[in-house]
């Protein structure tokens, strides 16, 4: 789970906010709206356990790009799924159980990636404040911009989901998690150095 992603709880579904790498609490966007008694099972509506956690589910309702063949051996990836790199896997399930048939209901993985040279996006991290926290006194502002041939995209934040995420200054495990062109990273969440990454996707 990571923030931007979706979790459903009983028949609702809600979009996670942020997620704590430590005590494993999921914040949503939005207060519970449906009646759910403890310990109703939550899940992912993307997951997909041929493919396994980390990787969401392309689906009609979750084309991430692709406009067709989710549940063929022929995918098409259109243009604007492919921001800079992209890297899609693919599940395969022997459904043969015929007698004889060792490799039945057996699973077979394979990825692919690919890399959009043609018009490629940077990402820029600016602050007007700095990235320095002084004697625990400030917090720190963030804000990724986008760039392709030298002009500014998506000045809004509407037109890309931006992800960000708060990694210890080993860069071993993430603290924190953010949403929006725009952050604020609290000087609490913060203790020594921090390592702050952004990933945008559309």
């Amino acid at each position: 789970m990571e923030a931007g992603g979706k979790i459903s709880i009983g028949s609702v579904q809600y979009t996670i906010s942020a997620v704590s790498a430590s005590t494993k609490v999921v914040t949503l966007t939005s207060a519970l709206t449906g009646t759910s008694a403890s310990g109703s099972p939550v899940s992912c509506p993307y997951y997909n356990a041929m493919l396994g956690a980390g990787w969401a589910c392309l689906t009609s309702a979750n084309p991430r790009g692709v406009t067709a063949g989710w549940t063929t051996n022929e995918i098409t990836i259109t243009a604007d799924a492919v921001l800079n790199f992209e890297t899609f896997k693919c599940a395969i399930k022997d459904t043969d159980t015929s007698a004889g048939n060792s490799s039945a209901n057996k699973v077979v993985c394979d990825i692919i990636s690919f890399t959009d040279m043609s018009d490629p996006i940077t990402v820029d991290l600016v602050s007007q404040k700095g990235f320095t926290i002084k004697n625990n006194g400030n917090d720190v502002d963030a804000k990724a911009v986008l760039y392709r041939n030298g002009e500014e995209l998506d000045a809004n934040g509407t037109a890309y989901t931006y992800t960000w995420k708060l990694w210890n200054s080993a860069g071993t495990s993430v603290i924190k998690t953010y949403t929006g062109k725009s952050i604020t990273v609290s000087k609490a969440d913060v203790t020594g150095k921090g390592v702050l990454m952004c990933e945008v996707s559309k």
